[in-house]
């Protein structure tokens, strides 16, 4: 109760206009994600407007953009229509990007990826949440990552991938324990919970989704405590209980209003208890929330229960006309299946148009990146680009070669820097020829080469590292230095750990590679075994 006062407070700071407007934003930055665990999504959809004005009126650009993300996340929850979700998500995104804001711009498409998902756009939902995903990783950001996987999960659910979701789920679930982040351990419970009951597991289901409840009613997560019920109720249903379905049912109803999908459950469990009346107030809600809201699926599935329970009461011409009805509104499910794809190309168009626009600076900066990263003579990156590279390296297992080419200070010295030049540039493109896709290759020195390989263990590294050997070897030099050849000699060393950093693991390959150059040419020495 002691947390509520105090986020209850950060609210009454926000929505204070006499606070000056730095106080305001970082209250509501504090309290946000509060009002959307606590299911306060129309409280926290009235106060992102509103800290979007007061942002922009500040200047602060980063907290109007986080602002309409905010306002995304919240529509995309509430029931209705959700272009505005996709809008905003859409621009957020844009604007991240163009401000140099990686992270909004990731959280961004997280948003904009489950809104998709929202509208039956599966495909694209994946596609953005994957994109996002990747960027996350890259930044190192685990917990963001961990979120934007509870979201994907939920879109495979949905596009009835109960398999895939249930992986992600168990993946978040993982990582929330270890971490201890008892919010995105709840949702993902709540995501296993109802891959697993569609699976048929629906004993393991109730366990997971039991789990979760008992969380969210401990932290007070209103938004999931009610996504658990459901997912209890629909558990209970498919073990033959409806009564304790209806019961968890009704709860949720209390906190989460009147859904359209809900009504329809709660519909269903009547029917089956017999309690025929009640049944059909409930499908007949069902339906008129389903029309006004757009959710021709629901509409349909009510609909076509509305006829078996016409036709169980000998009332067949209620019954044809509700089995018109549910055709009707099946049609219109197709219907609007294919004007979402349509809509969704429309504003991939204006996505791409705004994307154009703001290019042009955005792909300036990054030009001056790129050229900071990459060493102007091999293409490679240099040693700052191969820092932050491996920084973001997402696998909890690599190998990381060091490689000094043989014999090419005679050449350099004989034929001159051009010559040299040349040289290094063949080198380069042997070493890219013989590495994996996944590899990271930079060039760190003179004649100096490092390659990171993600996800390899040493009998992997030993491979790519006779390649490399192999490929330098074989490089033909007839025309620039005749008589002459290079080669490499090569040391390697392994992550095991979260501790093994990079200074540490280059250190270890160093020594390995000063091994390798004292035992001859063409040689591969690591900390695992020798070649």
């Amino acid at each position: 109760m002691a947390q509520d006062e105090s986020y209850e407070l950060l609210v009454s700071v926000a929505e204070d206009a006499t606070k000056p407007a730095a106080e305001r934003l970082a209250a509501w930055d504090d309290v946000w994600g509060w009002l959307l665990l606590s299911n306060q999504l129309e409280r926290a959809l009235a106060l992102a407007g509103t800290m979007r004005d007061v942002a922009e009126e500040s200047g602060d650009l980063a907290a109007a953009v986080m602002a309409d993300v905010v306002a995304a996340d919240v529509i995309a929850l509430l029931p209705g229509p959700k272009a505005e979700a996709m809008r905003l998500a859409d621009e957020g995104m844009i604007e991240a990007q163009g401000f140099g804001l990686p992270h909004l711009a990731a959280r961004a498409q997280v948003v904009l990826g489950y809104a998709f998902g929202t509208v039956g756009s599966f495909h694209s939902g994946i596609e953005h949440l994957l994109s996002a995903k990747q960027s996350l990783r890259e930044l190192g950001d685990k917990r963001m990552l961990a979120w934007a996987d509870l979201r994907l999960a939920r879109v495979l659910f949905w596009a009835e991938e109960p398999e895939g979701a249930a992986r992600t789920s168990e993946r978040v679930i993982r990582w929330s324990r270890s971490e201890g982040e008892t919010a995105l351990l709840c949702g993902a419970l709540v995501e296993l919970g109802e891959s697993f009951n569609v699976m048929g597991r629906s004993v393991e289901a109730r366990h997971s989704v039991e789990e979760a409840l008992l969380l969210a009613q401990r932290h007070g997560y209103g938004l999931f405590e009610g996504e658990a019920l459901v997912c209890l109720g629909d558990c209970l249903r498919a073990e033959g209980r409806p009564p304790e379905a209806l019961a968890c049912y009704t709860e949720a109803l209390d906190l989460f209003g009147h859904f359209p999908s809900l009504l329809f459950r709660l519909g269903s469990v009547h029917h089956a208890l017999g309690e025929v009346d009640t049944a059909r107030a409930e499908l007949d809600r069902a339906v008129a929330l389903s029309v006004a809201e757009g959710y021709a699926d629901i509409e349909f599935r009510a609909r076509d229960l509305l006829a078996s329970i016409e036709e169980e009461s000998g009332d067949l011409p209620a019954a044809l006309e509700q089995t018109r009805l549910a055709r009707d509104a099946e049609r219109g499910h197709r219907t609007s299946t294919f004007d979402r794809r349509v809509s969704e190309l429309l504003a991939g168009f204006e996505v791409q148009r705004m994307a154009r626009e703001a290019a042009t600076e955005r792909d300036r900066r990054a030009e001056l990146e790129l050229q900071a990263l990459t060493d102007p003579l091999t293409g490679l990156l240099n040693r700052r680009g191969f820092d932050a590279a491996v920084s973001g390296v997402g696998a909890d297992t690599y190998s990381l070669l060091m490689l000094d080419l043989n014999k090419f200070k005679p050449i350099n010295d004989q034929y001159g820097h051009p010559v040299g030049d040349e040289v290094l540039k063949r080198a380069g493109q042997a070493l890219v020829a013989s590495c994996p896709e996944s590899a990271l290759i930079a060039r760190v020195g003179g004649d100096e080469f490092a390659v990171v390989l993600p996800g390899a263990e040493a009998e992997q590294a030993r491979g790519v590292a006779e390649d490399i050997v192999q490929a330098l070897a074989a490089i033909d030099l007839a025309d620039l230095a005749p008589g002459h050849a290079v080669g490499v000699s090569v040391g390697c060393s392994h992550r095991r750990t979260d501790d093994d950093d990079v200074a540490t693991l280059m250190q270890l390959a160093d020594r390995a590679l000063y091994r390798a150059k004292s035992e001859g040419y063409g040689r591969f020495c690591s900390d695992h075994l020798d070649v």
